[in-house]
């Protein structure tokens, strides 16, 4: 609009576009002394050169406002327009959605046909890149929406999963056989790390991203209420760093946790009273994260990964080690018990 106004030596100029809902111009981009006064303002439909202009789709010149009857008024006290030279803007069908105006051309000279073509060569490139801004509000209006749906699903996934959950503990508190206990609090457990995931999916405001420290130490708070035993003092200790991981690769790391823990829970303290569980998580300069889960239990078996644990503990935590195309190693210390260490790039 500057440009416009150099190009047409006119004192201001202006920027109007149809209001599709009350028909009114409103001045989107006003340029010259006034136009923090007037910027904002509407012109009511079908009024004045500017309504003039977009109801018949044609430029317009006058050079002399006190004898033209289409001229409204001006808009600030402090601006009195002379002469004025209005052409449309026109849309890929041709249709007229707003108008260009320069007004009171400079050293009293009067507005001439040629101005018209000049002004009309303008036109299509603010036409463009108004249709192109357009174009970006609608798209960023269905990506906002899409956001919102994504969140909304996020938060009835959570609240299905937690209902389940609390079912799962319903059907617990019937239970009275130690292995049928320890198999729905495993599945309580698993879901519940779901849960909690997109639980944090829908209270961040990123989508995708999860704050890794944030969801491991949920899993872990939820592994302790659902396995405690008041027979057995079981600590975890947990030094995990702040990160943030794509959401699927979260939930997988999670899921992981939740297993190591709920074997080192099941078999790592058989015939022991207490134990200790620690968890650190770290991000290494090489933009890798290493995750260690250790307890001081009674330790594997063997070295190759098979332990007192019934195989399938084993099979489901390399199963998702796989998935997060992690590497993973089990390690056993006859001082410390058992640690596992996984790896894998940001």
């Amino acid at each position: 609009m500057e440009a416009a106004k150099v190009v047409m030596n006119a004192k201001a100029s202006s920027l109007m576009l149809l209001d599709e809902m009350t028909g009114d111009l409103n001045v989107s981009i006003p340029t010259g002394p006034v136009k923090d006064e007037i910027i904002g303002m509407a012109v009511p439909k079908n009024k004045g050169i500017g309504g003039w202009v977009i109801s018949n789709n044609q430029p317009l010149i006058s050079n002399d406002i006190t004898e033209s009857d289409i001229f409204w008024k001006d808009l600030s006290d402090d601006f009195t327009t002379k002469n004025i030279i209005c052409v449309p803007l026109q849309n890929e069908q041709g249709e007229a959605f707003g108008v260009l105006q320069a007004i009171n051309k400079k050293d009293g000279k009067p507005f001439v046909n040629e101005d018209v073509a000049i002004f009309e060569s303008l036109a299509p490139h603010v036409s463009s890149a108004i249709e192109r801004s357009k174009g970006y509000e609608n798209m960023k209006d269905m990506i906002d929406e899409r956001e919102v749906q994504i969140a909304e699903i996020h938060h009835r996934l959570k609240n299905n999963l937690s209902t389940i959950c609390a079912l799962l503990e319903f059907d617990l508190n019937e239970l009275t056989e130690p292995k049928s206990r320890q198999a729905i609090s495993a599945a309580n457990s698993r879901l519940r790390s779901v849960a909690i995931a997109h639980s944090l999916l829908y209270d961040q405001n990123k989508m995708d991203q999860v704050f890794l420290n944030d969801y491991l130490d949920s899993v872990i708070q939820n592994i302790e209420h659902v396995f405690k035993d008041p027979e057995k003092e079981i600590y975890i200790q947990s030094s995990i760093e702040e990160t943030d991981l794509d959401a699927n690769r979260a939930m997988l790391c999670g899921m992981i946790v939740n297993e190591l823990l709920i074997n080192a829970y099941k078999h790592a303290f058989e015939g022991k009273k207490s134990g200790e569980i620690v968890i650190t998580l770290k991000k290494t300069p090489s933009d890798e994260i290493v995750l260690i889960v250790a307890d001081n239990g009674i330790g594997l078996q063997d070295q190759d990964g098979s332990s007192s644990e019934k195989p399938t503990g084993h099979f489901i935590i390399k199963a998702l080690a796989k998935k997060l195309k992690a590497d993973i190693s089990f390690r056993k210390n006859p001082e410390i018990g058992t640690a596992c260490v996984l790896k894998f790039p940001v």
